[in-house]
């Protein structure tokens, strides 16, 4: 384990703060993502990129695909041998790539305790893998729940309800105010985005998809209440059919909606759908998901992009490495957060990046109830696009009222065991 004054050493290298005589890395490092390839972040990451090699001295290469293609080509550059050292990767990959044996364990680099120093625990549970840190988190956040302060004021809802009989009874009141409204936008289209809403109220009412050892369990109670719930919300017309992810946030900015699950980008995508941009800031409220008894832990599904070091374990990866330099600037460095914030929106890791963003709600509630979020169940599968499928199409039967919630959940059940007979989980 490093030394704190190593610790701090490599993060000021890799910020630019430059010690005199120390040498400048000379080997090319081949950085792989998919935020670079969007337009929003292009030129911070640019800059960003800029930044490192011209600090570290480093040759920086960098390859990007876009999001809905990452995951393959990841595993494709693993299995032809191309250049790869540090990656980008969704939070719920960790357990597939960690499975390759090729991630290096970050708290070999670091230390353990001097990244909890940094970054708090549920934070950093994002890139964890069997005790190991397989992932950096770069930015964290939740798929969590906003509300629209002008629907709700208009609705003479004072407070985002706390819980689930409190959030039924703002839905009816935004209805009542605004008939033509949708209260809660709620996914009811697109598997990938059904299958993490239901799997949030899955474990609000006190369900899970898969027991600890792996065998299939959302046939319970607690998997039909939770369904009825969604259900019944479409029933009556307190949410709607054909709804999704980018409907939920046109919906939201133009205030047909009080409610509705997205990423921490939420903000951003209501100022990019208004037609007032960054004033429709305040209107934007981060909540936690309403529970179902007082005391209950809120919930919500982890979300975040970690930054990963491969490796063949032919070369020595330490805190002086470009690779460690690459994550510390990028993910342990507070001006290059905050940039990232600032520019695109995305949440900063570090305790003391937060700590500067304290006096914004919006920040400060959303990441106190990330650190409790929970991991997609289905992301320790191999199959895991095929359960989210799954999930997906038994949600929408039920809320297209195609089947009755407790014939979904059977449908559910048997075909997740189909799926997962025979295979090991991650």
């Amino acid at each position: 384990m490093i030394s704190r004054r190593q610790f701090i050493g490599a993060v000021a290298v890799a910020s630019g703060f430059t010690a005199a005589g120390v040498k400048a890395q000379t080997r090319a490092i081949t950085y792989v993502g998919w935020s670079q390839e969007e337009a929003a972040s292009r030129p911070t990451l640019a800059a960003l990129f800029n930044g490192y090699r011209q600090s570290a001295g480093v040759s920086l290469d960098t390859v990007g695909y876009p999001w809905a293609q990452m995951q393959q080509n990841v595993l494709l550059r693993l299995r032809s041998g191309q250049p790869m050292d540090v990656v980008q990767l969704n939070e719920r990959w960790v357990p597939q790539f960690a499975a390759t044996n090729r991630l290096v364990d970050i708290d070999t680099i670091f230390g353990a305790a001097q990244l909890r120093s940094r970054i708090s625990k549920g934070v950093l549970e994002l890139g964890n893998y069997h005790g190991k840190q397989m992932g950096l988190p770069w930015s964290a956040g939740s798929i969590g729940m906003v509300a629209n302060a002008k629907v709700l004021q208009n609705a003479g809802i004072a407070t985002p309800p706390a819980s689930v009989d409190e959030f039924v009874s703002a839905l009816k009141a935004i209805k009542k105010a605004n008939p033509g409204a949708v209260p809660y936008a709620m996914a009811t289209k697109n598997n990938n985005a059904l299958s993490p809403d239901f799997q949030v109220w899955l474990w609000t009412f006190g369900g899970h998809l898969f027991d600890s050892s792996g065998k299939v369990a959302v046939n319970s109670p607690a998997g039909v209440k939770a369904l009825s719930f969604m259900a019944g919300l479409v029933k009556d017309g307190l949410a709607a059919k054909d709804i999704d992810r980018p409907d939920a946030r046109r919906m939201f900015a133009q205030y047909q909606t009080g409610f509705y699950n997205d990423a921490p980008l939420a903000r951003g995508f209501a100022r990019s759908n208004s037609s007032i941009g960054d004033k429709f800031d305040a209107l934007v409220i981060a909540m936690p998901t309403p529970v179902l008894h007082a005391g209950d832990m809120p919930r919500s599904l982890a979300w975040g992009h970690l930054l990963s070091i491969f490796s063949d374990g032919k070369q020595k990866i330490d805190a002086n490495s470009p690779q460690a330099k690459l994550l510390a600037y990028l993910a342990l460095n507070d001006e290059s957060q905050l940039r990232i914030y600032k520019d695109i929106g995305l949440f900063p890791v570090t305790n003391s990046a937060l700590d500067k963003l304290a006096s914004d709600p919006y920040v400060s509630i959303w990441s106190k109830a990330a650190r409790s979020a929970t991991r997609d169940e289905t992301s320790f599968w191999p199959n895991s696009a095929s359960l989210t499928t799954v999930i997906g199409e038994e949600v929408q039967a039920a809320v297209l009222a195609q089947k009755s919630p407790q014939e979904a959940i059977e449908s559910m059940s048997k075909r997740l065991q189909d799926q997962t007979a025979g295979i090991s989980r991650f």
